[in-house]
């Protein structure tokens, strides 16, 4: 019922606004993956649905996951070695101790925030889970598009991963279009899924 309840709260949040299309580029002009967007004035109820990060040829899949506070997370591990995930961040310190297979009970993330995960025994492996604080949040495609239940003169809240000013850096956005519009950041050099730790100095420090 309540992923019934969740399900027409964004049918109502899409169809209260003329969906607006926010596209992010860098500094090259190339799109943005991955970064999240979060409308705060738009409220959303905490899924039943169980999310799930996978781990896949030692790399967390996705690299960042969008949830709302208080839902559950999985942590499969879909590899043939064994992986200890871990977390130090103020809203979901954790660990899943040495461990293969799928047959681990799921965490429940109940406070918003940014929970950067780590894996004991690979250093490179860095991923994301932006907890929600109950309100609209999605992440941008291959594309850097996204559509949002916003109008012009609202503001949305942004991460990235790659913000020169730290990757835990919520920038404001100031909505100026009804229908679409296009933000340049300047970022960090996007990296490969395989190369983690020629960006990240420790548990998700950026070494430059």
């Amino acid at each position: 019922m309540r992923y019934l309840f969740a399900l027409v709260s964004i049918f109502m949040l899409q169809n209260a606004f003329a969906a607006m299309t926010l596209t992010l580029i860098d500094q090259d002009n190339e799109p943005v993956a991955d970064a999240v967007i979060l409308v705060s004035k738009a409220a959303m109820r905490t899924p039943d649905t169980v999310a799930v990060m996978d781990q896949i040829d030692e790399s967390f899949v996705p690299r960042v996951l969008v949830v709302q506070k208080g839902q559950s997370v999985s942590f499969p591990n879909s590899d043939d070695i064994r992986h200890h995930v871990y977390s130090f961040s103020e809203p979901k310190a954790f660990e899943i101790k040495l461990y293969k297979g799928s047959d681990i009970p799921p965490v429940v993330f109940d406070k918003a925030g940014l929970v950067i995960l780590g894996c004991n025994i690979h250093d490179d492996m860095i991923g994301y889970i932006m907890v929600a604080d109950n309100a609209y949040a999605v992440k941008t495609g291959k594309d850097g598009k996204v559509s949002l239940p916003v109008k012009m003169g609202d503001s949305v809240s942004l991460w990235s991963e790659r913000l020169v000013e730290g990757v835990s850096t919520m920038k404001q956005i100031d909505v100026t279009s009804d229908t679409a519009q296009t933000v340049q950041l300047e970022l960090l050099p996007a990296i490969e899924a395989t190369d983690h730790g020629s960006m990240y100095n420790g548990f998700g420090e950026h070494k430059w």
